[in-house]
């Protein structure tokens, strides 16, 4: 029986202009993968005319060492966190579980750099977490970027260990990790990645970080204002949860 493959989930809200052309480069630089990878892309309830040329336009089917899965629709807008959670959660079995945002400020090279590193030693299984260091590589808004910083400082307050960055959108999990926080799993918006460093942690889970190239992507359905606090919100509401 071949090895169940890992499972790359990709959130996607109104990305029917984006995300094609980002999925074909990652498609072609996974394909050589020497493990086999399911790209799961969850529509996180985009207007229906957005989702259908958005699925119109995804390459279903196999492609080397990847493979696209047939995608799946929330009816209503999660807010990343449930979309992620709906990727996971459609393939229980899979061998490891990551996800990368849609707008493809994260380039198809530093998935796989990732995935290759996160998959190098499975004796010994750590999550793997990108991070956005000041670099010519990383080109950022600065208002963000110090926006970003406050945020992964609140974070670390909860989860008893500081990243630089914590809402790079690309992470990876280990199944064994995973699946003992999943039954509890909130999801939390746009603290997902938040509540996975927090609940990982507690486990404990051995944390890898990766320095990436990165660069910012206009269009995005993110703002500072009204997000910011909304996930602040959010962030309140996760540290209450997690309180002993």
């Amino acid at each position: 029986m071949p090895p169940a493959p890992g499972v790359l989930c990709i959130p996607a809200f109104r990305e029917a202009d984006r995300l094609p052309a980002f999925l074909d480069g990652l498609v072609t630089a996974l394909a050589p993968s020497p493990h086999p990878v399911l790209i799961q892309i969850v529509d996180d309830g985009s207007p229906p005319a957005e989702r259908e040329r958005l699925f119109s336009a995804l390459p279903v089917g196999p492609n080397g060492a990847c493979s696209v899965a047939p995608p799946l629709a929330l009816a209503a807008n999660s807010r990343k966190g449930g979309a992620i959670l709906a990727g996971w959660r459609a393939h229980p079995d899979a061998a490891w579980f990551a996800f990368v945002d849609a707008d493809g400020a994260v380039p198809a090279e530093e998935v796989r750099r990732l995935l290759h590193a996160a998959t190098a030693a499975p004796e010994r299984p750590c999550a793997w977490f990108a991070v956005r260091r000041t670099s010519p590589a990383v080109r950022r808004d600065i208002l963000r970027a110090f926006a970003g910083r406050v945020f992964s400082t609140l974070v670390g307050e909860i989860a008893g260990r500081a990243l630089d960055d914590i809402q790079c959108g690309l992470k990876f999990v280990p199944a064994t990790a995973w699946r003992k926080i999943e039954p509890e799993f909130l999801g939390s918006g746009l603290c997902f990645d938040a509540e996975l460093l927090a609940r990982l942690c507690r486990l404990p889970c051995c944390i890898e970080e990766l320095p990436i190239a990165w660069q910012e992507k206009t269009g995005g359905s993110v703002r500072l204002w009204p997000d910011a606090p909304r996930m602040l919100f959010e962030l309140a509401r996760l540290r209450r949860m997690l309180s002993p």
